[in-house]
């Protein structure tokens, strides 16, 4: 069975949890953790008779000394960390909020947190000048940007009087919610997937190089939410502007010919191969010595086509299920298709991910997208980077 952890803070909603926790103990094992000021709230029995076991308060227990962790004496904080299939803060408050999201463990509840490799789903409840708070809000875009999950509060009349957005989410769309992250959790349980990320550099002296203006944040997301889906994930990455997190082999490269050789060593034993890397289209012949910066004549680069990686994952692994990525410039949607669809049956691949390059900054964490498979059925995704890699692991 299941573990769902529930961090519970001191939103006057804290009371609607007691009837959450009854539902949800009917179909996973609940732990409890309560913050100082909501236990202040409601009584740490009224869960402890719902639970039939204790409810976690503290950081360290009474007489707990640093002799108790030298003789590895299991802490609570690390011990209910491993032990979530999903961490569920509800309802959370906009200090709990702003804590997480600014690295501040210093509870139980935030340090569990910080110390879980499980989905965090974060339920806020609270007043509606509180949640409008651009500082909240920002707090609250710079945890969905790290993975974490929300059920935004809901508009209606608030126990301080007011009326608004604020009110804690029904509980029944908690539910629901809490069930498709569980069931996400194991969706690829057992399968070996390479993420490809970032944008690979050719050098034309031993000083300087070509490149493109790639972010990686595509492929590094995808690498992180299929390491959460339970995939064993290998990340091959060139030049990024964010580094991963999770339980990930992680490769580091540069070049063209360096890429190449990475998938060529690993891609026999996956099952899935997603290839979002920004491979550079053309090599240089590099000079052996740092060109001279004092030219009187223009320097003339000659370029030469590189390897087209996409084209020869099959032929190393045939049985291997290929997502590409086809990024074009200024085009309408029918032309961002076809092409797509184009390097789709080319490659051999079983999805193609277009983008126009043109609608959205590079490095920016929302995208615009078409995901084409064999029968050309397509499906447009918009939003942010990390939403859409869920959605290609989804389709996979």
């Amino acid at each position: 069975m299941k573990t769902i952890v529930i961090g519970i803070t001191s939103s006057i909603s804290c009371f609607k949890v007691v009837d959450l926790v009854r539902k949800l103990k009917k179909s996973f094992n609940i732990e409890v953790i309560m913050n100082a000021n909501a236990a202040k709230l409601i009584s740490v029995k009224e869960f402890e008779k719902v639970l039939g076991n204790k409810v976690h308060t503290e950081l360290f227990v009474k007489g707990f000394t640093y002799k108790d962790y030298l003789k590895r004496e299991k802490l609570e904080h690390i011990s209910l960390a491993d032990k979530a299939d999903l961490f569920l803060i509800c309802p959370s408050t906009a200090n709990t909020i702003g804590k997480i999201a600014n690295g501040i463990a210093d509870d139980l509840l935030t340090t569990s947190v910080m110390a879980t490799n499980a989905p965090v789903l974060v339920c806020p409840a609270m007043n509606c000048k509180m949640w409008e708070n651009s500082i909240v809000q920002e707090n609250v875009v710079k945890l969905k940007r790290k993975g974490y999950y929300f059920v935004d509060p809901e508009k209606g009349k608030l126990a301080c009087g007011y009326s608004g957005v604020g009110r804690l989410a029904n509980l029944g769309k908690v539910i629901g919610v809490v069930n498709g992250l569980i069931g996400c959790k194991d969706m690829l349980k057992g399968k070996r997937i390479i993420v490809t990320a970032g944008g690979t550099s050719e050098e034309i002296d031993p000083v300087r190089v070509i490149t493109n203006k790639s972010s990686g944040k595509m492929g590094i997301y995808i690498a992180e939410e299929a390491a959460k889906m339970g995939a064993k994930v290998t990340l091959i990455r060139g030049r990024t502007d964010v580094l991963p997190f999770g339980k990930i082999k992680d490769i580091r490269l540069n070049s063209v010919k360096e890429l190449f050789n990475s998938i060529k060593k690993n891609v026999k034993g996956n099952d899935i191969i997603i290839h979002a890397a920004a491979v550079s289209d053309f090599v240089v012949d590099k000079e052996k010595n740092k060109i001279k910066s004092l030219q009187k004549k223009p320097l003339i680069l000659k370029l030469k086509n590189s390897i087209k990686i996409i084209d020869e994952i099959k032929k190393l692994n045939k049985k291997i299920k290929l997502v590409g990525f086809k990024a074009e410039h200024d085009v309408n949607k029918k032309k961002l298709i076809d092409s797509s669809y184009s390097l789709l049956k080319q490659s051999k691949a079983d999805f193609v991910v277009g983008n126009d390059v043109s609608k959205n900054v590079f490095g920016s964490e929302d995208n615009d997208v078409v995901i084409v498979d064999k029968n050309k059925k397509v499906v447009n995704v918009k939003g942010s980077k990390r939403e859409i890699g869920r959605e290609i692991l989804r389709l996979i």
